[in-house]
This record gives C-alpha cells, structure tokens and sequence, in this order.
C-alpha cells in the first residue's frame, strides 16, 4: 500500500484505519505508566497523530510540579495537528531537523512512527533528531517484527517496515554516544543517554 502525507487524513483517524483514534488507547494510563517508569519534566511525542498524549502528559506533568512544563507533540499529518488545535502540537517532519534546542527534552517518545517512513535513510535521519534533542531517554515503543505479531488494536496496513529489536537498535547505534545504554522490553527500546 502506497503511503503519501496525504493517507493520513480525516478517514485514517476516524473510520478507516482507526474507528476512533481518540479513544484508541487510554493515553491518561500511558501518561501516568510513563511517570511511574522515568523522571522527566520535559516530554516529546514525535508522530503524536492527533496529540491526545502529549496532552495528557502536559495536563499532568504541571500538575504535579505545579509549573508549565515544556511538553510538545509533532507529526507530519496536517489533518491530525489541525485536529489537536493545541499550540504544542506542531505539524513536523520528523526526517527533518526539528525545531527544538539540542538535548531540550528530558523524555523522547516515539510510538510506531519510524515504521512508517519510506527508507532507512529517513529512519537514520529522524532517529539523529531525535537523539539531538533528548536529554536523558528515548522510549522507542510497539516494536513488531512482523505483521502476525501485532494484535489488532495495532495493526495498520500503512506501516512499511518490520523489523526486530536487534535490528531496530543497530539503527539507533548509529547514533548512540559512548557511554549510552539500550535496554529492551517486551516491544520497547529504551535508550538511557549518558
């Protein structure tokens, strides 16, 4: 299946792929499990869709500390950042050079978005960024090896790639530092930055 900027539009979100995309995970859960398993201030969502987790991370992280917290969402859909109406959920593509400080955020996430590109040298390009602007971790979340892994809450005909934690971390190599360490979970990469 071709996937274009433009595939990912009202019907991927609402009816095609995603029934509801708002209420296809329970984002609060993840924020506060992401909470429970890292200490950061500052949090990014690159390819966030319609930015329901970087909202709820925001919500909760200035509760907690009681202060704005630097927290954003990016995607390359146009339709999905209109959605979000929030001005911290920025239209971006990741391959490209984002429009952070370097080591700005505290904790990067990324949940399925590299599969999505169309080569490995975009998926090198976007990982570089989004080592760039991390400060101490990278989640690096939903890692599938092949289709028949994936149960349907998670499957999406628009992925391109499948690839497997070993293969996936010999990419994030290439930009790792010394002194850096990746540890995995069921289907998470983590990098821990020095």
């Amino acid at each position: 299946m071709a996937t274009t900027k433009k595939s990912f539009n009202k019907k991927y979100y609402f009816g095609g792929v995603y029934e509801d995309y708002d209420k296809f995970m329970n984002y609060k859960k993840i924020a506060h499990g992401l909470l429970r398993q890292y200490k950061f201030q500052s949090f990014l969502d690159i390819g966030c869709g319609c930015g329901n987790l970087a909202k709820e991370m925001k919500k909760i992280l200035e509760q907690k500390y009681k202060k704005k917290c630097d927290v954003f969402g990016i995607d390359f859909s146009a339709f999905a950042v209109k959605n979000a109406n929030l001005p911290f959920i920025k239209c971006v593509d990741c391959t490209k050079k984002l429009p952070f400080r370097n080591k700005q955020f505290d904790l990067v996430y990324i949940y399925t978005t590299y599969s999505y590109l169309k080569t490995i040298e975009d998926i090198k390009k976007a990982m570089k960024e989004a080592y760039r602007v991390a400060k101490k971790t990278i989640v690096f979340d939903d890692v599938f090896s092949h289709k028949a892994a994936m149960d349907k809450d998670n499957y999406d005909p628009y992925r391109l790639r499948f690839l497997n934690k070993g293969e996936w971390l010999k990419l994030w190599s290439t930009v790792m530092q010394k002194g850096d360490k990746a540890r995995f979970t069921k289907h998470k990469i983590i990098i821990t930055i020095k």
